[in-house]
């Protein structure tokens, strides 16, 4: 019997496991460690389907996961999806005020694998290169006819976002809107995600536990930043890094180290300490 048999650990990829794509390779070390004692190891991220090759090519094994900040949980073994939720047709104007009034802005519509850009900028490029991503570009109405797990909105600056922000604000809607970041080059990017209302990783994350029948007392999470806040507050035991903001660290039963330094190999230390320590008691 394994250490971490019928064990969960959810993990968020830029800002956590990875930092502009460096993978620490204490954290690669501590993940074939975790699974070797039968736990079962999962991505939760705003990422796509088709946007964690960078992941899954370097890391063995990684069981059904979360993907799109919860509207897919996709089984990356068999590339299948085992859950999906897309935005009502209605909001999908969202994008069409958002285009007319914001020219500037870098537009992404997240459907299945395939990633749609109907508005390009440096940012969307930068995403694009970062994420190994081969995007489809083309105007709004073609992308009307795909299904829409959400949107990422793109900015170049901070007046953009607060200018999509003010017109999203006053259109009547049955979406939710998440902040989320990536660090790309070495600087952080701030995006906007529109996805379906009352979805994210955390609930996802409770339907991912009854498909992997998870033990209970033995759902972990780790993420850095507010869109994993829910989902770390959600799991039995949930870590945050250090430069979290503080509401996300507030959320968290344990803080961890700098993604840089291999957090997750540090959580993954912290979980391996309490369980010889205390057994199932976590």
């Amino acid at each position: 019997m394994g250490l971490f048999d019928g064990c969960l650990l959810a993990c968020d990829i830029d800002g956590t496991l990875l930092l502009s794509d460096y993978l620490p390779q204490c954290n690669l070390d501590k993940i074939k460690y975790f699974v070797s004692e039968g736990g079962a190891f999962s991505l939760a991220t705003g990422r796509t389907a088709g946007a964690i090759s960078t992941v899954t090519s370097r890391i063995p094994n990684i069981a059904p996961s979360i993907v799109a900040n919860g509207s897919m949980i996709y089984d990356i073994q068999n590339d299948k999806a085992l859950y999906e939720i897309f935005l009502p047709d209605e909001d999908k104007c969202i994008v069409k005020a958002v285009l007319d009034s914001c020219k500037t802005v870098g537009i992404e519509i997240h459907s299945g694998k395939q990633v749609l850009v109907v508005n390009q900028n440096q940012e969307t490029i930068d995403h694009e290169n970062y994420e190994n991503l081969t995007a489809l570009t083309l105007d709004y109405e073609a992308a009307l006819g795909y299904n829409w797990n959400k949107v990422l909105y793109l900015f170049s600056n901070q007046d953009e976002a607060n200018n999509v922000k003010q017109i999203i604000s006053n259109i009547k809607h049955n979406s939710q809107f998440i902040d989320t970041s990536a660090v790309i080059d070495g600087r952080r990017r701030y995006y906007y995600e529109h996805v379906p209302k009352n979805i994210s990783k955390a609930s996802s994350l409770k339907l991912l536990c009854e498909i992997l029948n998870i033990k209970k007392g033995c759902c972990f999470s780790i993420g850095d930043y507010y869109n994993d806040l829910e989902m770390i507050a959600t799991a039995d035991v949930g870590a945050a890094l250090v430069d979290s903001p503080d509401a996300v660290k507030a959320a968290a039963t344990t803080v961890v180290c700098e993604a840089k330094n291999g957090a997750v190999a540090d959580f993954i230390d912290y979980l391996t300490e309490r369980k010889n320590k205390n057994g199932f008691k976590l």
